[in-house]
């Protein structure tokens, strides 16, 4: 599957909006999958990492990274396995 025009220019255009984005504390969260490798263990993994952030002292901070955490595995768990291209998410609480 070859990417279009039209879809490269909307992916410059939600990089440049990301990039635009900045917090003071971690509160951002990002996940990059390569092709062909197992949704499973990324799944496992990110709810292993929900357990680590409980340990962030900030209450804030901590629930935005742990609700980030959980739609990110939300989302994941639409896919079957990687996309061809493979696949990049993207959350957490931007004030």
């Amino acid at each position: 599957m070859q990417i279009t025009s039209k879809q490269k220019h909307m992916l410059k255009t939600f990089v440049a909006e990301l990039s635009v984005y900045r917090r003071r504390h971690t509160e951002l969260v990002s996940v990059y999958i390569p092709v062909g490798y197992d949704m499973n263990k990324i799944i496992n993994h990110i709810s292993q990492e929900q357990g680590t952030a409980s340990n962030i002292k900030s209450a804030s901070t901590r629930k935005n990274v742990i609700d980030a955490l959980e739609r990110i595995i939300q989302h994941l768990r639409f896919f079957k396995q990687t996309p061809e291209h493979g696949l990049a998410c993207f959350s957490g609480n931007v004030a």
